[in-house]
């Protein structure tokens, strides 16, 4: 046996699942804090035992992710393991491959040195695939998961999710794409992990903008109208009312008219219709900007677009007399000190809910209005923001990103304002209080978001509200694919035979 003695605390439900799923590839939908993690160690254990001289491949989707992992497991285990990356060269992953007994990684990492052929399955008898949700598509787990059950001598597969989908076509790709064969799925209502788990208050709070942010709104939503009759005066969408065109009929508009470019057709129409439609989406995501996120944040992307743009939309955007006037607006309110209320309403609740001894979690969308919140938060006394951001241009590194959560869970700084990046599968010890700056049109993501705060005791958590703005859709999007998603999984739990009957799931045999 690997595991320590007395590390793993006895949960019934753990252990439960685990005897179920020890033989047979399984996914397993489990509410976060709830310990996923464990019930793939115990399987590590029971699997390296069961088939001496083999090995655990343990993908997360970030490498903080896979970090996090991999410590987990070495507290837990006395076992040879060490976490992969690009970033060490291709003959030590080779040799950390054949040397170790469990090893952690990205799927990116694994896809990479599986076509090169650096990772050879055959010793291999568990897969785990943390967040397995993102096995569809293109994702490359889908790719490991098929190369790992073809080479390897004894596979299995163990699958964890928080949040598999919200419907049932997506629940169906992902057990058909892991070979699934067994589901087993527990709620924050089952019995046995009821105890466990951690009480969350959730306050949503609505917030009316102010007339000088109302004004800029609508300049932009004049613009927008004026724009999308010169796309239909092209002939694009000259039968769909105004009234029926957004951002999405757009987006689609677009990719329609590139993948006709693409395919030869390179004509002043179909270029004059992306142009169109390109400076349509820019102007929704600075209509987006001004009403639920920042003055700072719109006027950043106004101003890129007037002094710096070089492409063609940026161009006739910089010529278009009213976007500049609004962009000059915004300026003015900034040298004004009138910024958007959320900045005001994100001070005032941690103002009032942090002391020494607790900390928060600010998300957000986007890394202007990381910018923009923790430029404001240095100003108050008692508040020690940091920013936590992705590894893309201009953003973190693996070390960084491990070192500013370790200070957090330390608390050096208390206040963690970030990106999407801590959603996913983080456990960050001390959260206490988390703001939801703006909503997010997807019932997983919510949940995510929810699971990062209140792990190891209750928490609060505050989403924020602009009125009459996207935030109002989206949060009601949110609630309804998580409303559906939690049908299916009951649906799922109450008659597991149901998938079968329908064809959802292949092979299901429980």
């Amino acid at each position: 046996m690997l595991i320590k003695k007395d590390k793993i605390e006895e949960r019934d439900y753990q252990k439960n699942i685990f005897e179920s799923a020890k033989d047979v590839n399984t996914l397993v939908v489990l509410p976060t804090g709830l310990g996923k993690t464990i019930i793939s160690v115990l399987m590590s254990d029971y699997r390296i035992s069961k088939f001496s001289g083999s090995k655990v491949l343990f993908l997360a989707p970030t490498k903080p992710l896979v970090n996090q992992h991999y410590k987990t497991f070495f507290s837990l285990m006395d076992a040879v393991m060490n976490h992969v990356s690009g970033d060490i060269k291709k003959e030590d992953r080779k040799k950390i491959y054949e040397t170790s007994q469990i090893i952690f990684a990205t799927p990116q990492t694994i896809e990479n040195d599986m076509e090169n052929g650096t990772v050879d399955f055959s010793d291999f008898s568990l897969l785990v695939v943390d967040e397995a949700h993102h096995t569809i598509g293109n994702y490359s787990y889908v790719k490991i998961a098929q190369r790992f059950t073809a080479y390897s001598k004894h596979p299995l597969i163990l699958g964890l999710t928080a949040s598999p989908a919200s419907d049932r076509e997506k629940i169906r790709l992902i057990c058909n794409n892991l070979d699934i064969k067994n589901i087993e799925i527990r709620s924050e209502d089952d019995p046995d992990v009821k105890p466990y788990i951690k009480a969350k208050l959730i306050q949503e709070i609505r917030l009316p903008l102010p007339k000088e942010i109302l004004e800029i709104s609508s300049g932009l939503k004049n613009i927008i109208v004026e724009q999308i009759a010169s796309l239909q005066n092209l002939g694009l969408m000259k039968n769909v009312p105004v009234s029926r065109i957004n951002r999405v009929t757009i987006l689609m508009l677009q990719k329609s008219l590139q993948k006709r470019m693409f395919a030869g057709a390179r004509n002043g129409y179909t270029i004059r219709g992306i142009i169109a439609t390109s400076k349509i989406l820019k102007l929704y995501h600075a209509l987006n900007l001004i009403s639920t996120q920042s003055v700072e944040s719109f006027s950043k992307f106004a101003g890129k677009i007037i002094k710096q743009g070089t492409a063609k939309t940026d161009k006739e955007l910089a010529k278009t007399p009213e976007f500049v006037d609004l962009y000059e607006r915004a300026s003015k309110l900034l040298d004004e000190g009138i910024e958007h209320p959320k900045i005001a309403e994100t001070i005032r609740i941690l103002k009032e809910y942090l002391n020494k001894d607790k900390r928060a979690i600010i998300f957000t969308q986007y890394r202007d209005s990381v910018d923009t919140i923790y430029s404001h938060l240095l100003k108050i006394e008692g508040i020690r923001p940091v920013k936590f951001i992705g590894q893309g241009k201009g953003g973190l590194s693996q070390k960084d990103q491990i070192n500013i959560i370790k200070d957090f869970e330390a608390g050096v700084n208390n206040v963690l304002v970030s990106t999407s990046v801590s959603e996913e599968g983080m456990s960050i010890r001390g959260a206490d209080v988390a703001i939801f700056y703006e909503t997010i049109p997807s019932g997983i993501r919510a949940i995510q978001r929810r699971g990062r705060v209140g792990r190891f005791g209750a928490g609060r958590i505050f989403i924020l509200i602009a009125e009459d703005t996207n935030d109002e859709g989206y949060y009601w999007v949110a609630k309804k694919r998580e409303s559906s998603m939690k049908k299916i999984i009951k649906d799922i739990k109450a008659n597991p035979e149901s998938l079968r009957n329908d064809g959802t799931l292949k092979g299901f045999v429980r």
